[in-house]
């Protein structure tokens, strides 16, 4: 049973630990490389890699672009080892294949040379060597990989296009049209659907939540052709799917103003929660804190949670009554060296 919640702060550049039961902090990581970004933790070992993305700043605006991947042993609470992964630069979304002990990260860049910039590297997590590497024919943001460990699904943000790579043959084998870009996808248990919110919320934001505006884009993953495109009410930024097949969709909502002034003031989220098998219908519907950028659930489906970035907070939910429990504050003060507050990033749960 999971016990903890790690919660990164990209603009306080800390990893949060809190109890799950009472949302108390029990420990923090600090002093990390700068704009800590996704997570991906390993039970096995007990440790926690990170993704740095860049030196300063964020996706639309940021500095040079980092290469490393940072090792947490989540026991001791202290940074073990950090990865260089050069000439690949910008890693961001990040995902452990266990039966192969290989860490996948999406890059932004180095791959220029073998259809990039971006693209997917696999790194040995015993010798902590990049042993992969398949451009995408973008800068890759996120991704979701099939359960067999043969084919990812990239998030190429506003390049119009979704990346199809079989990590077997390591190439680039499709690119599924998706005008508009996508934000953060998700994949369901069984791996024969994969689904992606769009637009991405650059294009989103200038939007005013008109009937058909903003979609889930699903994929059959056999034939990489989009099957169905479901409805939203809001703009999705994140996507999650829980032991149940449930899907969690983190979305934000958009006021007119402009993309700029939203970003500085953002309006409160919504986490929806849908049952593909049975025709997508809604089954709750929470608010959270300003836009919810990553969600997650408990392995026993009992609890959800939504990582509010600009807010820095974590919603958390109750599955079983669907109500909302709590809400967790993680990093809520501005930097005044940061230009924008991305004070809860990426979650992982804990034993």
């Amino acid at each position: 049973m999971n016990k903890t919640l790690a919660v990164v702060s990209q603009s306080g550049e800390t990893i949060n630990f809190f109890n799950i039961e009472d949302g108390k902090c029990t420990g923090q990581v600090e002093n990390l490389i700068p704009e800590p970004h996704e997570v991906a933790y390993d039970d096995r070992s007990n440790l926690l890699y990170v993704t740095h993305a860049y030196r300063h700043g964020w996706y639309a605006q940021h500095g040079e672009a980092c290469a490393e991947v940072s090792v947490i042993d989540c026991g001791r609470r202290e940074v073990v080892d950090v990865m260089d992964i050069g000439p690949h630069r910008g890693p961001h979304g990040i995902f452990l294949d266990t039966h192969r002990d290989l860490l996948y990260v999406s890059t932004e860049e180095g791959l220029e040379d073998n259809g990039g910039p971006g693209g997917i590297v696999g790194i040995n997590i015993k010798t902590r060597e990049v042993v992969k590497a398949v451009g995408a024919g973008w800068k890759v943001h996120w991704f979701v990989l099939t359960p067999d460990g043969k084919k990812v699904f990239t998030c190429n943000k506003e390049a119009g296009f979704i990346s199809v790579l079989d990590m077997e043959q390591e190439k680039m084998v499709g690119k599924i049209d998706l005008p508009g870009g996508c934000e953060a996808p998700a994949i369901s248990n069984d791996g024969k659907l994969a689904y992606f919110p769009s637009p991405t919320i650059a294009l989103g934001m200038r939007r005013e939540g008109k009937p058909g505006d903003f979609h889930i884009q699903v994929i059959d993953t056999a034939t990489c052709e989009l099957v169905r495109a479901v409805p939203l009410e809001f703009g999705a930024v994140a996507l999650g799917v829980d032991p149940m097949d449930r899907l969690f969709v983190g979305q934000y909502r958009t006021s007119g103003a402009s993309a700029e002034a939203q970003l500085q003031e953002p309006m409160p989220g919504e986490l929806s929660v849908l049952d593909p098998g049975n025709g997508f219908q809604k089954l709750a519907s929470f608010q959270t804190d300003s836009v919810p950028l990553n969600v997650c659930a408990a392995p026993v489906g009992s609890r959800a949670f939504a990582a509010n970035i600009f807010a820095g907070t974590v919603s958390v939910l109750n599955l079983d009554e669907m109500k909302k429990e709590r809400s967790i504050e993680v990093d809520i003060l501005p930097r005044e060296d940061k230009l924008l507050h991305q004070g809860a990033h990426e979650m992982a749960l804990i034993p």
